[in-house]
């Protein structure tokens, strides 16, 4: 699915892993510049699931001209090369990604944004990464989401999004996770774990996370 001003792309893999497929977009002297991770590769995520690609429209939409944006599949998903590696290559893939944008986009501040276990591969991300300044995790699947190794990063500046009606992560799961990482919490009455009832309105609270200069003349 395009969404406009995007090109397709192929993003190499770090040391040697599988090369990815991508969706970049870079405007000329962009002010910010954001990468989308989408919810889990085995039950059917993609750059193409509602949550990410709401994102990218909105992103498209509203600040296309400002900011640089790139959206992809983890290893083994669509055109991708590799396999499903549960949870650990696939952080090598956000890094890659990462890469490519600070290619594209040399010194445009960075966000990563993901949903559902995209969300907990871009906190991981994040300790690998200490560039990242903004992170949107939108709605973490807490009790599915392995605790075991090393305590969880805590990214500089980090929000969580969860509906009172998600499925996989309730409002105090959340809250919890938002005290151990620092991060602010923001509940959309109403919303499940798929943000169903407005993507719209889930795209347009993210904008002013992920690209804080929206707010600026």
């Amino acid at each position: 699915m395009a969404v406009a001003g995007e090109v397709q792309v192929r993003v190499p893999g770090r040391a040697g892993g599988p090369a990815l497929a991508a969706r970049l977009h870079v405007p000329v002297n962009p002010v910010r510049a954001v990468v989308l991770c989408h919810p889990h590769p085995l039950y059917g995520g993609s750059m193409h699931s509602p949550v990410p690609l709401s994102i990218a429209r909105m992103l498209a939409e509203t600040v296309t001209d400002r900011v640089a944006w790139a959206r992809f599949d983890f290893r083994g998903v669509g055109s991708s090369e590799g396999t499903y590696d549960d949870g650990r290559g696939e952080v090598d893939d956000v890094l890659a990604v990462l890469d490519a944008i600070r290619r594209a986009a040399p010194g445009a501040p960075l966000s990563l944004c993901g949903h559902s276990f995209g969300s907990w591969v871009a906190l991981l991300a994040t300790a690998r990464a200490p560039d990242v300044e903004r992170l949107l995790l939108l709605a973490p699947s807490v009790r599915f989401a392995s605790r075991s190794g090393p305590p969880l990063p805590r990214p500089p500046l980090s929000t969580i999004f969860v509906g009172d009606k998600d499925e996989f992560c309730d409002v105090e799961e959340a809250r919890a996770l938002a005290d151990e990482l620092g991060s602010d919490l923001r509940v959309f009455e109403g919303f499940d774990h798929h943000f169903l009832q407005s993507r719209r309105a889930m795209a347009e609270a993210a904008l002013p996370v992920i690209v804080p200069e929206v707010a600026s003349p």
